[in-house]
């Protein structure tokens, strides 16, 4: 398994690209906004000869969803994205014209993920997280073979998830960290929605919201 990152849109996003040894990938929360973001994005997608399947994303934040659209219409691929999501992707428009963005919306999604859920890329399991808190359908992939969890925005290098936004819940937040992220192996490699990667054993030993006072 490979794994891309781009940075885009003002928010400084993470999108991310999976690739499986076939070269069948998955684009996560991609958040391009302008031109040169799309193009990087294809660049990539032909020295890779990736094969794009869907559009799985972590949550429906506008930072995570600017290219949904672009990618689903490009590409003819399908959306996924868990059902307590929804809410935060049908009114995705408002939140964009709140924060001055363009934005476009995206399908509906193919299905739902479900939490626990097992997934499959070119063989390798990928695990359906539900963490919410940061929103309401939070959730995150886990590839237990290769030891690494895309996290969207529940946990971050020495952060977590903003809780004070429309719909989060700091309680529900702290719940899906301590019960399910913090449950990881220490060596799984944690790529977030925002800045650089971090382990589980680091944010367990380091991280302010979650070592114990």
């Amino acid at each position: 398994m490979r794994l891309r990152r781009l940075i885009t849109n003002p928010y400084q996003e993470n999108t991310y690209l999976l690739i499986g040894s076939g070269g069948r990938g998955w684009v996560i929360d991609p958040g391009f906004y302008t031109l040169e973001e799309r193009q990087a994005f294809q660049t990539i997608l032909s020295e890779e000869k990736v094969q794009l399947e869907g559009v799985y994303l972590t949550h429906a934040h506008i930072d995570h969803i600017l290219g949904v659209a672009w990618v689903a219409a490009t590409y003819g691929v399908p959306v996924f994205y868990h059902r307590a999501e929804e809410v935060v992707y049908r009114h995705a428009a408002e939140w964009a014209s709140y924060v001055g963005l363009r934005y476009e919306a995206g399908p509906a999604p193919q299905r739902y993920l479900e939490a626990g859920e097992r997934l499959l890329l070119d063989g390798e399991p990928i695990e359906v997280l539900y963490v919410p808190g940061h929103s309401p359908g939070h959730v995150a992939f886990y590839l237990p073979d290769s030891k690494w969890v895309i996290s969207g925005d529940v946990l971050f290098r020495g952060s977590i998830g903003n809780y004070e936004l429309p719909l989060a819940d700091y309680a529900t937040l702290m719940r899906s960290l301590r019960e399910v992220m913090l449950q990881l192996e220490p060596e799984t490699v944690v790529w977030p929605g925002h800045g650089d990667s971090t382990t589980i054993g680091y944010e367990r030993q380091t991280n302010p919201f979650l070592v114990p006072a």
